[in-house]
This record gives C-alpha cells, sequence and structure tokens, in this order.
C-alpha cells in the first residue's frame, strides 16, 4: 500500500511541476479493443512538447476482475495539421482477483512496464481529441499473465 501511495504522490509532484508552463490538457475515456481492460479515465498533461498520460482502467471477464493505474512519458510529434503520432512508456500498478473454482482464488497487486504507439487526430473547430493505440503490457511482478494489453479507442475534451 506504501508503494501505491508513493507512486501517486511521486505523479502529483510531476503533474503540479508541469502546470507552471503554459499547456494543454486533455480528460476522456479510453476503451480497450480485445484486451484485458475494457474502460480506463484517461488524463493527458502537456510537457512542452511531449506530454504525460495517466489512465485508471478496470475489466473483468467470467473468472477474474481488476483495476490498473498507468503513468506514461510519451513523445509527441507531427504528421500534418491535427494529425500527430506519439511513442510512450512507463509503469503500471494494478490489482487482480481470480476465481479458478469454488474454493480457490488467486490475486493480489502487480507491476508492470507498459509501452504504447498511436496516432490522434485534434480538432481545430472543437476541442476534442481522437486516438488510437497500442499498448502492451510486461508483467514485472504477480502480474495474471506475463504479457497483456492491446489496442485502445480514445475520446478525449481538450482544455
Amino acid at each position: 500500500m506504501k508503494k501505491v501511495i508513493l507512486l501517486i504522490a511521486i505523479t502529483g509532484i510531476c503533474l503540479f511541476a508541469s502546470a507552471q508552463e503554459k499547456s494543454q490538457s486533455a480528460i476522456g475515456l479510453r476503451f480497450g479493443l480485445g484486451t484485458d481492460y475494457i474502460g480506463e479515465i484517461s488524463y493527458q498533461q502537456a510537457l512542452n512538447t511531449n506530454r504525460m498520460e495517466l489512465d485508471l482502467g478496470w475489466g473483468g471477464g467470467r473468472y477474474w476482475k481488476g483495476w490498473t493505474f498507468t503513468g506514461l512519458y510519451q513523445w509527441v510529434m507531427p504528421i500534418e495539421s491535427g494529425f500527430y503520432w506519439y511513442l510512450g512508456a512507463g509503469p503500471a500498478l494494478g490489482y487482480w482477483t481470480e476465481k479458478r473454482n469454488f474454493y480457490e482464488n488467486d490475486g493480489g497487486l502487480y507491476l508492470a512496464a507498459s509501452v504504447n504507439v498511436g496516432a490522434e487526430y485534434r480538432f481545430a473547430e472543437i476541442p476534442l481529441q481522437l486516438a488510437i493505440d497500442y499498448r502492451p503490457e510486461f508483467g514485472l511482478i504477480n502480474r495474471l499473465k506475463a504479457y497483456g494489453g492491446g489496442f485502445g479507442i480514445a475520446v478525449r475534451y481538450c482544455f
């Protein structure tokens, strides 16, 4: 639990430090396509030409459920007017529980390394961003699977 609080505190310090600059933020939802986590609340904060993305996801299946908190540093590169592509990396901290049968359960906190690559479009007329990306996760400690993640589609309000 102390590690979770420490990770949240470090993330908060980074966000407040970057807020001193004139920057653009975005908040919205990211939906997983064939991934472990079906939905995420997503927040982005510009850091000069790059940015930080924080996602709180949830999901589950017939025999398991869980949540994840992912922090990514992303390098953002323009393609043309309104179109961008990005590449990022960062940690994922989460909790999962699996019910194997009526009497046996497994689960716990986990730590994973995440990377992502994607493309987005920012509308000029309205404060809206649409994105599609690929984000694999590689389990480091107590992950249900050694590899997880997949494609996602995001819709975010820019402010």
